[in-house]
């Protein structure tokens, strides 16, 4: 019995870092609330009902049922708890957080499709979402950038992207490493 509570605790704990690590995805929320069934919610309560049962099957004279129906009370609280702050702490917060949409392609490639030349917007060229697009861009430095050129957008602000080579990002990147 203590290999069953403590699986659970193990699985709670996987359940747990990955949804922090991926976070609650926003399509998955119906109006301002979240589902109540999603991986903190279960994390919590699988890893709950191991911490709570684990001692509880070893440590005491507790019969099965008993032991799983303190676990499972202990788990169904974790559950209870972890609604309860996704619904009054994250969810409003998330709501409060709003995109600013001049960054929305920040670091995303694209190809320079007419020079840039200092002062004066030349194009590119990107993929998103399965369609071509064409801006016009100007470079965050004022060297001149040519046309075939691999780029990075840093903002697209008033319908002209800010770009910046992809070798310095890379020649900066390096210098990391």
């Amino acid at each position: 019995m203590t290999l069953f509570f403590a699986l659970f605790l193990i699985a709670g704990l996987i359940v747990g870092v990955i949804a922090m690590i991926g976070g609650i995805d926003r399509k998955q929320r119906h109006g301002p609330w979240v589902k109540y069934l999603n991986l903190p919610t279960a994390g919590a309560a699988a890893a709950l009902f191991g911490i709570v049962g684990y001692p509880l099957a070893k440590y005491s004279s507790l019969g099965t049922v008993a032991t799983l129906a303190i676990a499972g009370g202990a788990a169904a609280a974790a559950a209870a708890g972890m609604v309860a702050i996704i619904a009054g702490w994250a969810v409003p917060s998330a709501a409060l957080h709003v995109e600013d949409p001049r960054f929305a392609l920040q670091g995303h490639p694209a190809r320079v499709s007419q020079s840039i030349v200092a002062g004066q917007a030349g194009e590119i060229t990107y993929e998103h979402d399965g369609a071509r697009r064409t801006v016009p861009a100007l470079g965050l430095e004022s060297a001149p950038i040519a046309a075939g050129a691999e780029v990075v957008i840093e903002r697209i602000e008033d319908g002209i992207a800010y770009v910046e080579l992809w070798s310095n990002i890379e020649r900066e990147l390096e210098k990391l490493s």
